[in-house]
C-alpha cells in the first residue's frame, strides 16, 4: 500500500510539473531567451520520463488487477 501511495504521489507531482512547465512554454510566459527557458524544458522533459516509468511501474504493480478485470469483462 505504501508503494502504491508513494508511486502515485510521484506521478502526481511530475505531471503537474509537466502541465505548468508545458503551458509556460506554449503561451510563452517565461521571460528571457534560450538561458532562461532552457531550465524549463529540461524539467518538462525529465518530468515526462519519470511519469513514463511510473505509468509501466503502475501497470506492472497492478498487472493481476487488470488480468482479473479483464477477463470479467470479455467473459460477458
Amino acid at each position: 500500500m505504501k508503494k502504491n501511495f508513494t508511486l502515485d504521489t510521484v506521478l502526481f507531482i511530475a505531471a503537474i510539473i509537466c502541465f505548468v512547465t508545458g503551458i509556460m512554454m506554449d503561451f510563452h510566459l517565461i521571460p528571457g531567451g534560450k538561458e532562461m527557458r532552457r531550465p524549463f524544458k529540461l524539467a518538462h522533459i525529465y518530468c515526462g520520463y519519470v511519469m513514463a516509468i511510473g505509468v509501466i511501474l503502475h501497470l506492472a504493480w497492478h498487472f493481476d488487477w487488470i488480468k482479473s478485470t479483464a477477463k470479467k469483462i470479455f467473459r460477458r
